[in-house]
């Protein structure tokens, strides 16, 4: 269950922009659910996924921090995770460049598509995530999160869309 809970949680920290207009410093304003998740591997289908809200922090660098709670074996634990700016104002990078970050937004307000990629087991993976305020998933929101994993070939087979949980403070 750990190593599921670092596999989601690092997968959730890819971000990829939609457009030079939008900075790190005005994307995200307080907490964010994860609406709905899919994954180039099998790696969500079959169990039920709880998930706590994202909070991100944007440093005037143009570096960000996301944080993220979980109940695991009924203690919470709290995983952060830097994203550090790039070149490309387009991607962050994380974990020293093992893995991407891309951020894509949609045309819901305070609704993005979060792209991570990276290896996982030696194998490369890609989870894309619609993430949002509340914590049902907005139906424009949704339908473009649809056809943007379609376009990224990801396909709409594998998206679960995972229950809420609030988040819980570490001891």
């Amino acid at each position: 269950m750990k190593i599921l809970f670092l596999t989601i949680a690092l997968s959730l920290f890819t971000i990829l922009q939609a457009g030079p207009s939008i900075t790190s410093e005005n994307m995200f304003k307080d907490k964010y659910y994860i609406n709905s998740i899919v994954s180039s591997m099998e790696l969500l289908e079959n169990i039920n996924v709880t998930m706590s809200p994202l909070t991100f922090s944007q440093f005037k660098d143009g570096n960000m921090e996301v944080t993220l709670t979980s109940k695991t074996s009924g203690k919470c634990e709290e995983m952060k995770v830097k994203l550090k700016k790039t070149d490309d104002p387009m991607k962050f990078s994380v974990d020293e460049g093992k893995r991407d970050v891309y951020i894509t937004k949609t045309s819901v307000p305070d609704h993005w598509i979060i792209i991570c990629e990276g290896e996982l087991h030696g194998k490369q993976i890609r989870v894309a995530k619609l993430v949002g305020p509340n914590t049902y998933a907005n139906p424009l929101a949704m339908k473009e999160f649809k056809e943007f994993i379609k376009k990224e070939g990801l396909g709409d087979k594998r998206i679960i869309s995972p229950s809420q949980e609030e988040s819980c403070t570490p001891e």
